[in-house]
This record gives structure tokens, sequence and C-alpha cells, in this order.
């Protein structure tokens, strides 16, 4: 296993607690279970990382939140009064970076966890605890929510993940608390590899579109609206490897397609800023408890059910939303 692998395998933790079948088995008695059962691997794991520094180098500034933002600032607290040993520092971007937020909205964070997070498989689990329950925090400004943390360690600092989380998307965020300045080595992922990563998520996405899960609850249709909203960055970065910024990426697309093509973009564009979701009380109910169980059987189904003239409007544009995919893999 080399490093990358074994630090997606740690993101992969701290993300759910799972690493096997059984894992989620088990978190059906408790969402803790899985996450004390892989402590100790994931603490080996770490220490297991070689230190072996890439070439390219750069240091990255990032101005501190200063915006209003009631989650933003409710996060900065819970980070600081429970994580504040054990991260270098935690970092909002997206639309909440920019403080460009719609009611489409999500909270988009980075935390970048320091060695003390891995100094032993206590250290580890408590970590990995404190930063699940930190995510109500998100689930609070998106119900809808459907990613947590981009997570990275100490020790890829100087093996930075480019193709996880741009360099540049630095530029655009802020600092909620933790250094302001970092230092990072990295190497510019290859072309064969972002080709494969984007028809990779060109094909996961298709398969979503042609689903009719995509319009039978809201959890699924965002998912499915976010990722084809991200398909511009991707596309954009096979040609950029540090990456682009997401609201910079349409205009940079628009000016490579005809308007007939690009115009089912602007379609779904339009459905993201006319979004008015508001959970049902169950929902946000069976949120708050933090069951593995119920949430497994039942969160997609009790976001809700979608309006019927929003789920025809999907229906009316999936076909156009298959062909742009196809024409960015056909141009790639």
């Amino acid at each position: 296993m080399n490093n990358r692998h074994k630090s997606e395998l740690i993101r992969r933790y701290f993300k759910t607690g799972c690493l096997s079948s059984i894992d989620k088995l088990l978190g059906f008695l408790h969402y803790s279970i899985p996450y004390y059962k892989n402590s100790k691997k994931i603490y080996s794991i770490y220490r297991s990382i070689s230190e072996e520094p890439f070439k390219t180098e750069t240091s990255v500034e990032i101005l501190n939140y200063q915006y209003a933002n009631s989650h933003a600032l409710e996060m900065k607290q819970f980070l600081e009064k429970n994580l504040n040993a054990r991260i270098i520092g935690a970092y909002t971007h997206g639309s909440l970076g920019t403080d460009e937020l719609i009611n489409y909205s999500d909270f988009d964070g980075l935390v970048i966890l320091n060695h003390s997070a891995f100094q032993s498989p206590v250290t580890v689990y408590k970590t990995a605890i404190k930063l699940h329950k930190s995510e109500r925090i998100m689930r609070k400004m998106d119900p809808l929510q459907h990613h947590g943390w981009f997570l990275i360690t100490e020790k890829e600092l100087i093996q930075y993940p480019v193709d996880y989380f741009p360099v540049m998307l630095f530029s655009y965020a802020k600092c909620l608390t933790g250094k302001n300045n970092l230092f990072i080595k990295y190497s510019l992922t290859s072309d064969a590899e972002l080709q494969k990563h984007f028809e990779g998520f060109c094909n996961h996405l298709k398969r979503n579109i042609q689903k009719n899960i995509t319009t039978s609850n809201y959890y699924d249709l965002k998912s499915m609206l976010s990722g084809f909203m991200l398909l511009p960055a991707i596309y954009i970065q096979l040609r950029h490897p540090e990456g682009v910024f997401k609201k910079e990426s349409f205009n940079l697309l628009r000016k490579e397609m005809s308007p007939n093509d690009y115009k089912v973009m602007d379609s779904v564009s339009q459905i993201r800023n006319e979004w008015n979701y508001t959970s049902p009380g169950r929902f946000h109910w069976l949120q708050q408890i933090d069951n593995a169980f119920l949430n497994h059987y039942f969160y997609k189904k009790w976001s809700g059910n979608i309006d019927p003239a929003l789920a025809k409007k999907i229906n009316e544009i999936k076909p156009e939303m298959l062909k742009f995919i196809d024409i960015l893999i056909k141009n790639a």
C-alpha cells in the first residue's frame, strides 16, 4: 500500500469509521463502534506513511473568516473548544468562504489534522468522534449536506493531494481557526490519472441521472445536481492540474461549447438559484438522533418528496444532461 492509498484509507475512516462490510453492520448498533474498532489500525497506518517530500513547493496564505454566518461561527467555536490541539487549521471554501450564500449552499470545509491527532489509538478515536459530531453543524446549515469535512493530514503537506483539494482553492478559502500560512510540497497529477478520474466521475454521474431515484427524494436530487454542476471544474482541471475555482469554471467552459450544448448547464444553475427546500420534521429529528440504523433505511426517503413541478422539469432535461456529459467525454 503506497502513501496515497494509506491517506485515502485515513480519510475513509474519518468519514464513517467503517473500513469493511462488518464495520457497517456494527455501526447499526452504534455509530461510534467502527471508529473505536479501527482506531488502532488507522494509528498504525499513519505512523507507517513515509515522509518523502514532493519537489514542487509553494506557500499559501488564507485570510481569516470575518463574515457573520451563524453556522460558520458555531463551527469555529466548536473546533476551538474540542479540537484545537489536534488540528493545524480548519478552512471554509466555496460560497461559504466567499460569503455568496444562497438557499442551495452547503457547508464546504477543509480540516488539516496534525500529528497529535495520531498520537495514540485513543486520540485517533476521540478526534474522529469530535469531527463526526461537528458535522451536525453542517447539517444545520444544509439538511441535505451530502459530504462532511474534506480532510488531509500533516504528513500530506509535503505530499499534497492536489487532485483531492486543489492548491488554488486556498485563494478563495477563509480560516476558521488555526494557521493562516501553509507551506505545501506537491506533485501535479498525471494526465492519465486526471483523465481516469474524469471519466469515472462522468460515468458515475450518468448512472445517477439515469436512475429514477434521483427524482424521488430531495437528498438524491441535490446530490445529482451538485455532481452535474461540478463537471465544469473537473473538466477544466484536465488542462489546469492545479485546479480552478468552481465559480470561474462555468464561464471557462461556456467559451468552449456552443450555446445550444451549454444551455442545459444554465437550466440546472437556474434550479439551483431558485432552490427553496424546507426539511420535514421527521427528517430534522432523524438528523438529531444520529442513529446509523435509521439513517441507513430512512435518511433519503425522509428528506421529502420532490415537488411534482420540479420533478417534471428535471425529467425533461435529463436527456440534455446526459448529452452534455457525452460531449465533455468526447472532447476531453
